[in-house]
């Protein structure tokens, strides 16, 4: 009994009341379980639902801005394109102009236009989808390396025509922007460059009455040219064939001009176009080959009128080119 007494007493010193006096604790908050407790967890913050982003619809003077505005992002393209100095440098800088186009029309595509525009929205994109293809349309000329005469096409031709068909693309785009969007559009007025002056090589003309050629001796006999055609001839006086002539000389259209010293009978040739080429002595377009039926006698002088005449007494026949 007394071994018992003095355990009790040292356990009492340490911590108070026996332990088989005190209440048990309560497990009801701590102890685990499955089944929700009480309080209730605050609620987890959610994600808002995903919302593709809109843009607001633009005022009328909002959208004639953002109109206005696509313009000036192509300005400097077509600059570069008209200004480019080789072909390679112009096809270079279509393809960059083009990707701008495109990228403006997938700007304009993502604004909300007012209500009284949306119709006219729509065609001005179809306008822009256009655009690649009226290029390859207008530019088509360029690529060819042979004149309308089958003669080389100098480089600065090419190009120019190259060129024009890019303002062509411009200008017809910008013309389909303003029928779409109605009255008070000016879309293209500043990006729209100025025509282009065609080089030298596609407005050749000889002067009325120039001698291109002359070989051998002279004669007596004399033949009086009356050109009432609507296109420049090149008429070529030859006792042969008319690679070897004895003169050739350049009638303009609605002209007239005389050769003298014309020495025994020959073969009248004559060759009409446009764009004359005063190194090769060629037409370079519209060209066509003919000669008179009858050799002309260098016994007489001789008037001839190189256009259709009704009861006219000379048949003429297209020839080779020469």
């Amino acid at each position: 009994m007394a071994i018992a007494v003095g355990t009790a007493l040292v356990v009492a010193g340490c911590g108070g009341d026996p332990e088989s006096s005190k209440p048990l604790p309560s497990t009801t908050v701590t102890a685990p379980t499955d089944q929700p407790t009480t309080p209730s967890p605050a609620p987890t913050p959610t994600e808002p639902p995903a919302t593709t982003p809109t843009q607001s619809t633009l005022s009328p003077v909002g959208y004639k801005k953002a109109i206005a505005n696509s313009e000036t992002n192509l300005v400097r393209g077509v600059q570069r394109v008209m200004n480019a100095p080789t072909l390679a440098a112009f096809d270079q800088a279509r393809t960059q102009l083009e990707d701008a186009v495109e990228r403006q029309r997938q700007d304009l595509n993502d604004l909300q236009p007012p209500q009284s525009a949306r119709a006219g929205h729509e065609e001005a994109l179809t306008a822009f989808n256009r655009f690649p293809a009226n290029v390859r349309a207008n530019v088509a000329r360029s690529g060819e390396t042979k004149t309308g005469c089958g003669l080389p096409k100098a480089e600065a031709v090419r190009l120019y025509q190259a060129k024009t068909g890019i303002r062509a693309s411009i200008v017809e785009l910008s013309q389909a922007v303003n029928k779409g969007l109605g009255k008070g559009m000016n879309f293209g007025l500043r990006m729209t460059p100025p025509a282009l002056k065609p080089p030298p090589q596609m407005t050749g003309r000889g002067a009325n009455g120039q001698i291109i050629q002359r070989s051998g001796p002279r004669g007596s006999g004399t033949l009086q040219i009356t050109n009432n055609g609507s296109a420049d001839v090149v008429v070529v006086v030859a006792n042969s064939v008319p690679r070897q002539p004895q003169v050739t000389v350049y009638v303009r259209h609605d002209s007239n001009a005389t050769v003298r010293g014309i020495r025994g009978s020959y073969w009248v040739f004559f060759k009409s176009g446009s764009a004359w080429d005063g190194v090769s002595r060629q037409f370079t377009e519209g060209c066509s080959f003919a000669k008179y039926d009858d050799r002309f006698d260098g016994k007489f002088d001789w008037t001839i009128k190189l256009s259709p005449v009704i009861g006219g007494n000379a048949s003429t026949s297209d020839v080779d080119p020469f």
